[in-house]
This record gives structure tokens, sequence and C-alpha cells, in this order.
């Protein structure tokens, strides 16, 4: 019975270095090694054995049993990692090849007026900052020196998140649509060490009428610089440079004082129409304006709120809507045009 062991394990390590495939790993041991060599029968068989024979058989056939096993497990591995490369061989693409196609599409305006917006900012030695469109209620507002009972919340009906997720939070604990990039200027004062120059360019959710100019779903770019001895001067010439880079140098510019609650003093910048050059049109209502920016210095208190001293330090803040932008860059008639998927409009950019 050692012997039938014996020629056992040799037979099969003898057919085991021909296999190639998990098939004929299966047929050894199904059809072959069990049946022809009767595996189980030889264990059977140890009951009629004495008890120092049995003992010695049962060792070998069981040391055997654990050997195959083993074995089996190592000649799949192998099997599979061939199967891997054989495939990875007749499957295998150069990505460095050309690839003909006729029709590649293009960025929409939107991202055009963008990209054109953060390598003006770029230039200018300023870095791009982002952050989820999903806000809480303290940065999107308390922050900013917009507190619960402020009448400026009126003004940005706001999208809440559910109130299942909610129900259990704190009132600035919250999560809403933000209403503007403002925060990200919150979250960036807070990280960063003075002084800074970002741009934040995003996507921003407001409960508006919509019409030519206005939608409850729009884009918005801000930027803010906070240093020392920044004044009102350096917000004037920044945006005068920015905006004669963006549109045309005979752009100009009306500065209209107004009130933030997170900037003072404060001011609403429009722009000729560059649609109707001043004649008056539906996008300026009839004007010769369009209204693209508010900006201002920013507030002491929206310093104070993020650690930063009013007393050393001071910054401006711009807020411009992109969709706006890119209307009057590319003489579109109305804002809502970007958003209703109209291939005769985004094909001609």
């Amino acid at each position: 019975m050692k012997n039938q062991i014996h020629e056992l394990k040799k037979y099969y390590c003898e057919e085991l270095a021909k296999i190639n495939s998990l098939d004929g790993l299966k047929e050894l041991n199904d059809s072959l090694l069990w049946k022809k060599w009767k595996l189980n029968d030889i264990l059977k068989g140890l009951k009629d054995l004495n008890e120092s024979d049995r003992k010695d058989i049962g060792m070998l056939a069981n040391e055997l049993k654990d050997f195959i096993k083993w074995e089996n497990e190592k000649k799949e591995a192998e099997i599979e990692k061939l199967d891997f490369i054989k495939i990875e061989n007749e499957e295998k693409i150069d990505v460095t090849l050309a690839f003909p196609n006729e029709n590649k599409g293009h960025l929409h305006p939107i991202s055009l007026t963008s990209k054109i917006l953060e390598d003006i900012f770029i230039s200018l030695w300023f870095k791009v900052e982002d952050w989820p469109q999903i806000e809480t209620e303290e940065f999107n507002f308390d922050k900013l020196n917009i507190p619960d009972n402020h009448p400026a919340r009126d003004v940005w009906d706001t999208f809440w998140i559910s109130d299942e997720i909610n129900a259990d939070k704190k009132v600035w604990e919250r999560y809403l649509l933000r209403t503007h990039t403002s925060p990200v200027q919150i979250r960036t004062l807070l990280k960063w060490d003075l002084p800074i120059k970002i741009i934040v360019p995003g996507r921003v959710f407001r409960y508006e009428q919509e019409d030519a100019r206005h939608t409850s779903n729009f884009y918005q770019l801000e930027w803010l610089v906070v240093g020392k001895w920044v004044t009102f001067g350096d917000l004037k010439w920044t945006l005068d440079t920015v905006m004669k880079k963006l549109l045309w140098e005979n752009t100009k510019l009306r500065f209209r004082p107004s009130i933030f609650p997170f900037t003072e003093p404060s001011a609403e910048i429009d722009v000729s129409c560059q649609l109707c050059n001043g004649r008056g049109c539906k996008m300026c209502s009839g004007t010769g304006w369009v209204e693209l920016l508010g900006a201002g210095m920013v507030h002491p208190k929206v310093l104070e709120a993020c650690n930063v001293d009013p007393e050393v330090y001071s910054g401006f803040a711009f807020w411009m809507w992109i969709d706006r932008i890119a209307a009057q860059r590319y003489w579109v008639s109305s804002s809502r045009m970007f958003y209703q998927n109209k291939l005769k409009l985004n094909e001609q950019f």
C-alpha cells in the first residue's frame, strides 16, 4: 500500500507538469487521479490494517492529500496568471496612437469663460481655490456677517438639504446648497497664512425668478485679496485690468454705491453692454449697462470671524456672474440659453 501511495504521488507530479489549463487540472483530479488510482479506496482500506500499519499508511495518505491540495492551488494560480498575461497581450491598446474622430466636441461657453478668467487671474499671481457645492449655514451665512435675522437672507432664497439630514443638527450646522462662493473665502482665511490672493470659480444655487439675466442655478467667480495696506484703489485697478483683458479695451466700468453685509464700503459694478454698444437691449434692460459684479472692502466683522486682526490687515473682494460674462463675451442674448442644451448655440464655439 505504501508503494501505491508513492506511485500515485509520482504519477500526479508527472501529469501535473503537463497541465496548462484549469480544465486539464480538473480532469487530472476528477478523471485520472481519483478513479484510476482510487485514493479513496486506499483510505477506506485503512480499517483492515493492523494498528501500526494503519497509523503509518494513514499518515502517508493524509500527507499525499495535503500535498495534492497545495499543488493544485499553486497550479491554479500559475494558470490564471498566464491567462491574464495572454489576455493583456491580445487586448492591449497603444494609447499613444492617433485616434481619428470627426466630432470631438468642445468646451461649453461657460467652461471657456471660466478658463479664460482663471488664466487672467493666474497671470496676476492669484491662486485657484474650490470647495463642495453643499455648505453649512455657518460658512454660507453666519461668518459672512449674515446672521439668522439679517434681511439679506431673504434676498438669497435658499435650497436646503432634506429635513431628515438637518433634523438633528444645530442651526449653524445645517446643510444647504451654497448661494454664493463666498464660503470658500472664509475657509481659506481660516486655513492659510496671510497675505492671500485667491479666486473661487464654482456653481451656486438660488431660488430665482428666471429671466434673461437670472437662473436658479448659475456660475459665480469670486476673488479675495487680504494683506497689509490693501486699499479700494487696489480693488479698482484689479477690476479695470481684468475686465479689459476679459472683454475689450474700450469696455467702460461704472461704480454705484451699494450695501453688502460682508463688505464695507461696497459697490455694484456695471459694464457697458457689449451686445448693443449702449443702445439698449433685453440683456441690459434698455439701459446700455449690465450689472456684472459686486465688490467692496472686506468687512471687519468677517475678518474677525476668521481670526484676522482688522486693525492690521485689510482686503477686498469681488464676485461676478460667469454666465453674464459669457453672454457679454459671446453676444448671447439670454443666460438661460446656456442651460437649454441647444446645439445650434454650443456648436458656435
